[in-house]
């Protein structure tokens, strides 16, 4: 009875192994290491052709100032209204424009020497005696602005045309850097003059 029991007992251990390995059960696949790839930035493009250098312009040269007629006791400006005066007795009518000034430049060379003169003109003064001018380009042709004088060039009136020396009207003021200032927006230096004099021209004294 004792080795019949223990080869039922076999028997039935036997029995459950086999159906424990005949059973479904879910065996999960090996897992593998996928290595993460290395980041790259995004490509940029850069352009070949590089800009080119613009040199910064030359600051341009602007004058203003005030011209009158002095007569005896009385100051008045020189309007640039037109005034008419009888040149013969046909009646021929000449029409006059308002007073003006030039602006006298040394051109020198690379010895400093004078080689040359630039000469402008204004434009005629306004009904106030005003005048304003920008003298374009004559700060790439002189090597000093300082160089520079501003003379009386004209009057409109036949009886106030002779020019006076007062603030060197005659003799030529110079562009001095006291009496300037710069304007951005505009990249000029401004100028401004003390106020020139026309007078009436001088009676030749009497010969007895």
């Amino acid at each position: 009875m004792t080795s019949s029991g223990t080869g039922a007992s076999f028997l039935l251990l036997l029995a459950l192994v086999m159906v424990v390995a005949t059973s479904d059960y879910y065996v999960p696949p090996p897992t593998t290491h996928t290595p993460s790839q290395p980041y790259v930035p995004p490509a940029t493009f850069t352009s070949p052709v590089k800009t080119p250098y613009l040199p910064k312009p030359n600051t341009e040269i602007a004058i203003e100032g005030l011209i009158f007629c002095k007569s005896g006791n009385e100051t008045y400006p020189l309007q640039g209204a037109i005034e008419s005066e009888t040149l013969n007795q046909t009646g021929d009518v000449m029409y006059l424009t308002g007073a003006k000034v030039n602006v006298v430049c040394p051109i020198v060379d690379s010895n400093g020497r004078l080689v040359a003169k630039a000469t402008l003109s204004s434009y005629p003064t306004d009904l106030k005696g005003y005048f304003y001018f920008i003298t374009y380009g004559l700060s790439h042709k002189v090597k000093s602005i300082n160089g520079c004088k501003v003379k009386l060039e004209s009057s409109p009136v036949s009886t106030c045309k002779t020019p006076t020396n007062v603030n060197k009207g005659v003799t030529g003021a110079t562009l001095s850097s006291d009496s300037s200032k710069f304007i951005s927006r505009d990249n000029l230096d401004l100028y401004t003059l003390e106020p020139f004099y026309f007078s009436s021209p001088v009676s030749p004294k009497p010969v007895y």
